[in-house]
């Protein structure tokens, strides 16, 4: 919270907006390759993430498409489970999709009602 006051305090001596993105635990990531999704990841993100017959984050995103956005910090974290839900395949409480984050950022630029607030992103099943 400290470092989220200065940025709105150094935004304000400036005149700019601001908008704060939150994430939780970050899964998923591709592909971005296919001709609709090119804003996302290549496929090699996956290749570098296998450890594995497949990798933990293609999966996740091919479980997981829905997003949550929630403003303010509310949404809540994934706690000491963090350790066991981390390469999870499923839409679980404190999850961020890579995917879903960067398109919230991006699209928060084109919503004027996004300027000077705070919004979480989650995962849901979708």
């Amino acid at each position: 919270k400290n470092f989220e006051d200065v940025i709105k305090r150094q935004a304000a001596a400036v005149g700019a907006e601001y908008t704060i993105a939150r994430a939780g635990t970050l899964k998923g990531g591709g592909c971005g390759e296919e001709p609709l999704l090119t804003q996302y990841l290549s496929s090699k993100y996956y290749e570098m993430t296998k450890k594995d017959i497949v990798t933990w984050q293609l999966l996740f995103d091919c479980n997981v498409r829905g997003v949550k956005l929630a403003k303010g910090d509310v949404l809540p974290g994934p706690g000491a489970r963090a350790v066991f839900t981390a390469t999870g395949t499923d839409a679980l409480p404190g999850d961020t999709s890579r995917c879903g984050l960067a398109e919230a950022m991006v699209r928060s630029l084109a919503v004027e009602d996004t300027a000077n607030i705070d919004f979480g992103v989650g995962t849901e099943e979708a």
